[in-house]
């Protein structure tokens, strides 16, 4: 059973405080893991600072998939709801509720205010991979 990727990405708009979600993050990925900021303008021209992280090392990656499965509050409804976050090609889908995460506090949520995880998997059977990971 292998992660062979682990991508994180969030928006973070003007109304939202940068450094305490940076703050987050870099405790979830710790500081091992790589952060692109990038600026990016909405249609008023408010600045929305998009957050990406994408993780190749194999053991840094397994370990922050086990932080956030053993973090989760509602880990019974990801298990329940694991083959709609699953797609063909061996990844498994996660969206985090960003206001919940500020407070420290991981939790499942499928909106749009959210930070998006995708765990890419090879070598076993993703949804296998969740449940002995998370259970």
């Amino acid at each position: 059973m292998s992660i062979n990727q682990l991508d994180l990405e969030v928006n973070i708009h003007a109304t939202e405080d940068l450094d305490r979600i940076i703050n987050y993050l870099v405790k979830l990925l710790t500081d091992k893991a790589p952060m692109v900021i990038e600026v990016v303008y909405g249609h008023y021209g408010n600045p929305i600072y998009r957050v990406q992280s994408s993780i190749r090392d194999r053991e840094l990656a397994m370990s922050i998939v086990k932080s956030i499965c053993s973090s989760l509050v509602n880990r019974d409804y990801l298990l329940r709801t694991i083959e709609s976050r699953v797609d063909g090609s061996g990844s498994v889908f996660l969206r985090l509720d960003k206001q919940e995460f500020v407070k420290g506090r991981i939790v499942l949520n499928d909106g749009d205010d959210v930070v998006r995880v995708r765990i890419r998997v090879t070598g076993i059977n993703v949804i296998q991979f969740i449940n002995e990971v998370c259970k």
